[in-house]
């Protein structure tokens, strides 16, 4: 597959880290010559300098031959542009980067593909429903959902409340519980562990469990967490994503909104109008208590500031919020956030690379956790394969490589020492990064 990325920011160059370890033939483009070696000394891919929007320049990058060509820059209309163009030179399948929310919001009447635009990705629409689906469960910090829900991720922290601190990891698991869902990741100290018959918990380590669906019950049961209601949600920050949250969670929550540019105040509330909007600096404590913060059930910061929104998160749980969700653009502040209090980062960047490449990506690498040097392969076993019909105890996994669950028929199903795969099973891999190739070589 040839693919072409116009943007080497943070979207693109994140994508294109993703997808090199899958696909050879990647070119990026930029107008900034200093982005592209920087490229070019960390990823080692092919790049052209100029406007992705020039027909002489997307030529020189093979636009003709291009599977695929994903335009990301921060500029809406080049990315729209880039894409109209390059789909009358020839590329396959387009992808453009948008912050006009009404492209997705009315479908419908602005329908894209006749013109050229194949798909659309926003990262702040991403961020907002990234949002939606940890507030549904508060408790976690990550959740997505696998072959539409056969299988569940759900990432949570463990707290010194917790009966597993100390406990071998292997031990605290009975057959009982591995039916249902297996421990399949741990984040500890800014090392990724792949648990093995030595591992133990630890108090604060960021934990990534695969289960069968309906099961977030039985492990807050074994990791000794309590579900909560969130019914009260502040946001800070009525930037589009802020807008974006409120538009779409005031269906589901009380929502009240904090900006202090005044504009942007009157905006909101002529648009979103079973808002509470309140000009002000979230940052401000004393706003904060007169706006009686102790009184929310969450505080999401969403200033396009990350300093900002960890600081007012952190004043949140020194009031008593019980979640704290805070927008960042630093990938390496996951760790240090976490260490201070704040329950969930959201990096909406991150998220829309996430989103493009588990889109594309079919049959290879399905998902990267957020912070975590891991990720989630998918395996689809042909009659060929050396590992059907034997049991999983005869196999000799690669090293730092755990099958966190199988999808047969449409059914999710864990697996144990006696389970049997079968041609035409779905297998889902947790592995480090530096077993890719391995993982790949074992499975297919």
């Amino acid at each position: 597959m040839k693919i072409i990325i116009s943007g080497s920011g943070d979207v693109g160059f994140y994508l294109a880290k993703l997808l090199e370890r899958e696909y050879q033939d990647i070119t990026i483009i930029d107008t900034e010559k200093e982005k592209l070696e920087y490229v070019q000394t960390n990823l080692g891919i092919l790049t052209v300098l100029g406007d992705s929007t020039s027909y002489k320049v997307l030529k020189e990058a093979g636009v003709k031959q291009a599977d695929l060509l994903i335009s990301v820059t921060s500029d809406e209309s080049t990315n729209i542009a880039t894409c109209l163009i390059g789909k009358k030179l020839g590329a396959k399948f387009t992808i453009a980067r948008i912050n006009n929310m009404e492209y997705l919001i009315d479908k419908k009447t602005l329908d894209l593909k006749d013109i050229g635009i194949d798909d659309l990705i926003s990262p702040e629409s991403l961020a907002a429903r990234e949002i939606k689906h940890i507030l549904r469960s508060p408790v976690l910090t990550e959740t997505f959902q696998v072959e539409g829900g056969s299988l569940e991720v759900m990432g949570l922290i463990l707290d010194n409340q917790s009966p597993l601190n100390g406990q071998l990891v292997h031990g605290s698991m009975h057959e009982s519980i591995l039916d249902n869902f297996c421990m399949a990741a741990i984040h500890r100290n800014n090392t990724t562990i792949i648990p093995n018959a030595s591992t133990i918990y630890n108090e604060g380590d960021q934990l990534y469990f695969v289960s069968l669906q309906n099961q977030k019950e039985q492990i807050l049961k074994y990791t000794g967490k309590k579900e909560f209601e969130i019914r009260n949600v502040l946001v800070i920050g009525g930037s589009r994503t802020g807008k974006y949250i409120a538009l779409k969670l005031s269906k589901y929550y009380n929502i009240k909104v904090i900006e202090k540019d005044l504009s942007k105040c009157h905006y909101l509330a002529r648009h979103i109008p079973n808002v509470h909007i309140v000009h002000g600096d979230g940052t401000d404590v004393k706003l904060l208590q007169d706006e009686k913060v102790y009184d929310y059930d969450a505080v999401v910061s969403v200033t396009g500031n990350s300093e900002t929104n960890i600081f007012t998160c952190l004043i949140a749980k020194e009031f008593g919020v019980k979640k704290t969700i805070a927008m960042v653009e630093n990938i390496g502040l996951f760790d240090y956030s976490h260490k201070m209090g704040i329950d969930t980062l959201i990096n909406k960047k991150l998220a829309a690379a996430n989103f493009i490449f588990r889109t594309i990506s079919k049959g290879g690498v399905f998902s990267h956790l957020h912070g975590v040097d891991a990720e989630v392969q998918e395996f689809i076993l042909s009659e060929k394969s050396k590992i059907i019909h034997k049991p999983l105890r005869k196999l000799q996994l690669p090293d730092n490589a755990l099958i966190g669950g199988v999808i047969r028929g449409g059914k999710g199903m864990m697996v144990n020492n006696d389970f049997m795969f079968e041609a035409g099973d779905k297998v889902f891999v947790f592995s480090l990064p530096e077993n890719h190739k391995k993982v790949n070589t074992f499975f297919k």
